[in-house]
C-alpha cells in the first residue's frame, strides 16, 4: 500500500493518486492498483499537495474540493495508518493536476477531461473550479489555460 503521511484540509492527497481513488460519481482514472499498491514513498512530493508542500494550490482554491476520503479508501480495501485521509475530490484533483502539469509547463496533453469525466455535468464541476482560480493566474497561465480549454470543451 502506498504510504500516505498525515493529512488535513490544508495538506492532502491530490493529482493522479486522488484521481485513482474511486468516487461514487464514477469519475476519475481506474488504474488504482498501479498507484495505491506502490510501497515507495519517495514520490510523495508528486501527490501530497498543500501548505508547505512542493505543490500548493490552496492560494487559488482554498480547501474547496478537499474531502475526507478515508471511507473511499476503505471501500477499496485500503486502510492507511494515518487517518483520516484528506483527499482532493476528482474535480479538485483534476484542476490541481492541470495547474502543475499544464499551466506550469505549457504542455497541453497531460490532462484530458474526456478521460476522467464522462458527462457534461462532471466536466462542469471541473470548470467551476477553473472559474474560481482564473483571476489569480498570470497572463502566461491564462493563455495556456485558454488553449487547454479549446482542447477540453464541456461536451460529451
Amino acid at each position: 500500500m502506498l504510504y500516505i503521511p498525515p493529512t488535513s484540509k490544508d495538506i492532502y492527497v491530490s493529482s493522479k493518486v486522488a484521481l485513482n481513488i474511486h468516487s461514487p460519481d464514477d469519475t476519475g482514472d481506474w488504474h488504482s492498483s498501479g498507484y495505491l499498491d506502490n510501497d515507495r514513498d519517495d514520490r510523495q512530493e508528486l501527490f501530497i499537495f498543500g501548505t508547505g508542500q512542493r505543490y500548493n494550490t490552496n492560494s487559488l482554491l482554498g480547501s474547496t474540493g478537499v474531502i475526507d476520503g478515508t471511507d473511499r479508501l476503505n471501500k477499496m480495501g485500503y486502510y492507511p495508518e494515518n487517518s483520516p485521509v484528506w483527499i482532493a475530490d476528482h474535480p479538485r484533483a483534476c484542476v490541481d493536476y492541470l495547474f502543475i502539469s499544464v499551466l506550469q509547463s505549457g504542455e497541453l496533453g497531460y490532462v484530458m477531461l474526456d478521460e476522467w469525466f464522462p458527462s457534461i455535468e462532471d466536466k462542469k464541476r471541473v470548470y467551476e473550479l477553473i472559474d474560481i482560480m482564473e483571476n489569480k493566474l498570470s497572463q502566461r497561465e491564462l493563455e495556456i489555460l485558454e488553449a487547454w480549454k479549446k482542447k477540453n470543451p464541456i461536451a460529451e
